[in-house]
């Protein structure tokens, strides 16, 4: 028996549409009363549209795809979200995305959030990876893969880090670390050296704060799997994200997020404070010197 994905809770959808159209209209130097002018409506229904608190109609979407110049893949990708969305919303907990829209769905989601806070157990946060360190942990997940598919996803990774130094209010990040993936070998010791080193200097950043989660130190709690809190302040969106191998699971309801909420808490608790976390990043960090 073939089983269908579940679709996707309507209002994440509209918020990543909304998201992408925003994109799109900035970069079209496009401002929202102009695209109002093309729906023949106020320009506080744009924003709206944009911030994800109102659908749209996929004739709408086509009518501003056309006025701000989108791509043929833009077009098809966009208008595939608005058709997608229902006339009434359903109630749900949670969603589960399959490959390949769940990536793209985060991406949305993730340039526009305002604060992360995150736990990872085996690898750097992409958010903090050096380019050889990206490459190298592609590669390994995907051996044969085409080069250029390689270089793509690496482009798309640093690309995404972007928002820690965006122009407007740059992403806060608070990332908790276990220090298996200070050691976890990803391509060479210079690799490494140099991913340990950009790691102290990211950790400098006022909108950063870094910590790992020790080995050495006893009664230390233990998480086994990696989770993401974001934040989204025009939206008004707190969420829970969880990745696998395929696919992600959103977790928005606000008792989820206070679980999860109250599980970072501890982590951050039971890791290093920043200044000690910036020296065991560099006694680790002497064996690849």
């Amino acid at each position: 028996m073939n089983h269908m994905p579940p679709s996707p809770d309507p209002r994440m959808l509209r918020i990543q549409l909304g998201i992408e159209l925003r994109r799109l209209r900035e970069q079209a130097d496009r401002s929202t009363f102009e695209a109002a002018d093309v729906l023949g409506c106020k320009q506080p229904k744009i924003s709206k549209i944009e911030s994800g608190s109102q659908g749209v109609k996929p004739d709408e979407v086509a009518q501003l795809l056309d006025f701000y110049g989108a791509t043929a893949k833009q077009r098809k990708y966009l208008l595939g979200l608005a058709e997608r969305l229902p006339k009434r919303a359903r109630p749900k907990m949670y969603h589960r995305d399959a490959v390949p829209d769940w990536f793209q769905r985060f991406l949305a989601l993730e340039s526009d959030a305002t604060e992360i806070k995150l736990y990872e157990t085996e690898l750097v946060t992409g958010l903090l990876q050096t380019e050889d360190y990206a490459r190298s942990t592609i590669k390994a997940w995907e051996p044969v893969a085409d080069p250029r598919l390689v270089e793509r996803q690496v482009q798309t990774r640093l690309q995404r880090q972007e928002v820690l130094t965006r122009r407007r209010t740059p992403l806060k990040l608070h990332a908790v670390l276990s220090e298996a993936a200070l050691h976890r070998m990803q391509g060479d010791g210079k690799i490494m050296l140099s991913q340990l080193e950009y790691l102290m200097e990211a950790s400098e950043r006022p909108n950063i704060t870094l910590q790992v989660l020790p080995f050495a130190f006893p009664n230390r709690i233990a998480v086994t799997s990696s989770v993401m809190l974001f934040h989204l302040q025009e939206q008004d969106l707190s969420a829970v994200y969880l990745e696998d191998f395929f696919g992600a699971t959103y977790l928005w309801e606000s008792s989820d997020y206070t679980r999860y909420s109250v599980v970072f808490e501890r982590l951050s608790l039971a890791a290093l404070p920043v200044e000690e976390t910036r020296e065991l990043i560099d006694r680790v960090s002497e064996k690849y010197r």
